[in-house]
């Protein structure tokens, strides 16, 4: 039976491991993309009962248990740091419906962010930590006035400064509307995240007959991380192909002139 409340840590069995940080993040998300790729169906649905049941997923879901006793202080430079994270949270959030036995949408599980969570090198990070506190520089997020770690929390020092707004292109919450997911890697990292920017992009943002602009949430969720990068109308600029999309932002402060309604379905959705 699923608890109501508390966090739900995802990965205190399996064995540890003396791995690098990074061959851990990207072995893990390596072997939960696998899962899935054994397990999706011609029509593209997942069938997430044989899923469940499989050694695809029992390795998958072992491989974060070496997750507790990594040596943070090993990832040398931000590329490390940013790749190793994003493919943390990542896995996380899958692993977490997976675990959960979510069937439509990770709002079937209360606070699924918060609680869902991983042991990392001792210290216990959920999903909202690891994306508002790590990735976003421990930004406040939503309705929260408070910033996920508190100044006398030793996790603050995992906090990321600048947020690359490139990280909303690559990172999922698991749903329909969400970006779809890679594994990333140090040294290919700046590379993965302009595709990540652009096929998102490309695809997230249209124009209509009247020259209205309309846009994912995403990019008006998080629009003080695009702000505090040079703003969100040459993020736009920069990704989007020629053509009239790109025409109709042109130069304007504020490019999105309607957000759709966000699809919480299941990115990968059940076979049954």
């Amino acid at each position: 039976m699923r608890p109501l409340f508390g966090r739900i840590v995802l990965n205190e069995a399996g064995p540890t491991a003396g791995a690098h940080p990074a061959a851990v993040a990207e072995g893990l998300q390596g072997a939960m993309l696998g899962a899935i790729g054994a397990f999706t169906r011609a029509d593209g649905r997942l069938d997430y009962g044989r899923l469940r049941a499989s050694p695809e997923w029992a390795d998958a879901a072992a491989r974060a248990g070496a997750l507790r006793s990594v040596s943070l202080g090993d990832l040398d430079g931000r590329p490390a740091r940013l790749a190793f994270w994003i493919n943390v949270y990542n896995a996380l959030v899958f692993h977490g419906i997976v675990a959960l036995g979510v069937r439509r949408t990770v709002w079937e599980v209360r606070a699924f962010f918060a609680r869902v969570s991983y042991r990392i090198g001792g210290a216990v990070l959920s999903a909202d930590d690891v994306e508002h506190g790590v990735l976003r520089g421990n930004a406040r997020h939503g309705f929260f006035r408070r910033r996920p770690f508190g100044a006398s929390d030793p996790r603050l020092a995992l906090a990321l400064h600048p947020v690359d707004p490139r990280i909303h292109f690559a990172i999922t919450c698991g749903a329909q509307s969400c970006p779809p997911v890679a594994a990333y890697r140090a040294v290919a990292l700046d590379q993965q995240l302009d595709l990540a920017a652009r096929n998102f992009l490309n695809q997230e943002v249209a124009v209509d007959g009247r020259g209205r602009v309309s846009c994912s949430r995403i990019l008006r969720w998080y629009a003080r991380d695009f702000d505090a990068a040079g703003g969100l109308g040459p993020v736009l600029l920069r990704y989007l192909d020629a053509g009239p999309v790109r025409d109709a932002v042109g130069d304007r402060a504020r490019p999105c002139d309607a957000y759709r309604a966000y699809d919480w379905a299941l990115q990968h959705e059940p076979a049954e």
